[in-house]
């Protein structure tokens, strides 16, 4: 799944599947780096569209239009380069659980400088 969005703008943004072997049902809304960082307009309006978008994917795939999470990392705290939020359907709280377990391993490895992480030094 690779699908386009036109903001009211005129920039785009793009809801990509990430394959993960860890997280099923992960999903990507980002707004491309060639097009700089969105303004606050955009980010309402890409928030807004990940929500309802998440609805609608968890209605079709897990049955329950409220069975998500979305997660957004400020530039600090970001390990790719772009702005972008994550969109992970859940079903349970077995699976909330262990996204999170996922998420903590993956950023303890970042923190111990074993995974690429571009995100800026705080001093």
């Amino acid at each position: 799944m690779n699908e386009s969005f036109g903001l009211v703008s005129g920039n785009q943004c793009r809801l990509m599947r990430i394959k993960r072997e860890f997280i099923p049902n992960y999903y990507i809304l980002a707004f491309p780096v060639v097009q700089g960082e969105p303004s606050a307009v955009e980010i309402t309006e890409m928030m807004n569209l990940g929500v309802c978008r998440a609805k609608q994917l968890a209605h079709t795939l897990v049955g329950d239009p409220e069975a998500f999470s979305i997660l957004y990392s400020g530039y600090s705290s970001r390990r790719e380069k772009g702005w972008h939020i994550h969109i992970v359907l859940l079903g349970n709280r077995w699976r909330k659980a262990w996204l999170y377990l996922v998420l903590s391993g993956k950023n303890l490895v970042q923190a111990l400088g074993l995974r690429k992480d571009d995100a800026p030094r705080a001093t």
